[in-house]
């Protein structure tokens, strides 16, 4: 059961990466050393039979010669009939038969060998027969049979050339198919440990939970590893000692505020004492403050509260009654700066968490309002789309440059343009409206960005997810 788990790691990236050369390179050194034995073995064999054909092609020049002297000498004896010239053609005869010997032994033929000792025996024994003149002929045709057997060796090496070209062939395709897949195996042994690592340091970034699964792979991947894993707990520790500071010291400052607003309100309604003007505008600036402190102290509980872990909590919900609840706190400024507000035509009810649903309108919609021109527009549309619903908050105005644009939806970010009203913005709201449309697997942007007009999108499945 053991050796059955047991999966073969490299120590290193470095003992992994020379392992992947050396068996990558293998296979093309086989082929090379199979390739020089296979020409090198061609080249003899055509070396060889080169030279064969060279000598034989000698022998049977030799062979035509000494026929036409063997020939020539039996024709002079049998006119003159000298002892010389019968000496001197039994030496001929005798120099043929040795050349013979040595022809039939490179060309390996004995076929003709009976007709030659026929002749010869018969010149010798009757020097007169006439049946010597036949041998130049036959010298001829054993010469030119001879050059036949060489062609047909010559084109038996020819086409064992085209065989092994052949099999060089197939067996260098095979080896660049075993080279390519221990290219792909060894690269992805490589790379798949590493794009792990790519992988939790985005979750890391997005604030996920890291697998639990460990990474396989090369010392210095799984060291590297460890490391993340470290940094991965050690923000989780910072995250957590973070919201416990703000949500401490967000409960630690409501106590006083809620002081501070009790005794400017009582400044305000005059019950110590009759206030002038000036102290009036004072005790005015104190409630401005204080309110604009409490919303700052409240915005930052809700996002406190949103970076938490949470369970969404569905139930049906009416759009329309939601967008109105968004707008009702908001009536007095819409007055004020004369804005019109268009509201969906018809309604849905989706299943949805109704405070999270809140936050995102409660922002969008303050959003479009105070950064609304005077005399402005602000429409609110509503509508499925597939298995999604899709809102959308459009406000007129100038375009938010591109700088902004980009850091919208990050916490405490104030662009270069300024809301108008008495409330100033905190830089949190559309901070909030992201985590809470992250909460509920949705998806807030910045769909349109020209001048006049302005239109914040949210995405809402209507399925659970």
């Amino acid at each position: 059961m053991i050796l059955s788990s047991w999966v073969w790691q490299p120590r290193s990236l470095r003992q992994l990466v020379f392992i992947a050369f050396f068996l990558i390179i293998s296979p093309i050194g086989y082929m090379l050393y199979k390739t020089s034995n296979v020409l090198e073995n061609q080249l003899q064999e055509s070396y060889r039979q080169t030279h064969m054909a060279l000598q034989l092609s000698q022998q049977n020049n030799m062979f035509e010669r000494l026929a036409e002297d063997i020939v020539r000498s039996a024709t002079q004896f049998r006119i003159v009939e000298l002892p010389a010239i019968k000496e001197r053609l039994d030496e001929q005869i005798e120099n043929f038969n040795n050349q013979l010997s040595i022809q039939m032994f490179l060309a390996e033929q004995s076929q003709h060998r009976q007709r030659f000792e026929k002749l010869f025996l018969a010149v010798q024994t009757n020097p007169l027969d006439e049946s010597i003149d036949t041998l130049p002929q036959l010298a001829r045709d054993q010469a030119e049979e001879s050059y036949k057997k060489m062609e047909a060796e010559l084109n038996s090496l020819q086409e064992k050339a085209r065989l092994n070209r052949q099999a060089l062939w197939w067996q260098t395709s095979l080896l660049v198919l075993a080279t390519l897949g221990l290219m792909l195996f060894f690269s992805t042994a490589i790379t798949r440990p590493i794009a792990e690592l790519i992988s939790r340091i985005q979750a890391i970034g997005r604030r996920e939970d890291l697998p639990a699964a460990p990474i396989r792979g090369p010392m210095e991947i799984v060291t590297l590893n460890n490391k993340i894993l470290w940094l991965d707990q050690h923000l989780q520790e910072l995250e957590q000692m973070k919201l416990n500071f703000i949500q401490h010291i967000s409960h630690e400052l409501k106590t006083p505020l809620t002081t501070l607003r009790e005794g400017a309100d009582l400044l305000s309604e005059e019950v110590p004492g009759l206030l002038n003007k000036q102290q009036h505008h004072v005790v005015s600036l104190i409630q401005t403050s204080s309110i604009n402190l409490q919303t700052l102290i409240e915005q930052l509980l809700d996002y406190n509260r949103l970076q938490q872990s949470h369970q969404i909590e569905l139930q049906p919900v009416d759009i329309h009654k939601a967008i109105m609840k968004a707008v009702t706190p908001l009536q007095l400024i819409i007055s004020e700066k004369s804005i019109q507000l268009t509201l969906p035509q018809t309604s849905h009810v989706i299943q949805s968490d109704p405070g999270m649903l809140h936050r995102i309108l409660g922002n969008l919609v303050s959003n479009a309002i105070y950064y609304s021109s005077q005399n402005g527009h602000v429409i609110i549309a509503a509508r499925i789309s597939g298995k999604k619903l899709i809102l959308d908050v459009e406000n007129n105005g100038s375009a938010i440059p591109s700088d902004d644009a980009e850091k919208l939806f990050e916490p405490f970010y104030q662009g270069k343009k300024k809301r108008t009203g008495p409330l100033k913005g905190t830089g949190i709201g559309l901070s909030i409206a992201m985590e809470a449309s992250k909460a509920m697997h949705g998806k807030l942007t910045l769909h349109t960005n020209k001048e006049g007009k302005i239109v914040f999108r949210l995405c809402l499945p209507l399925e659970p997810i």
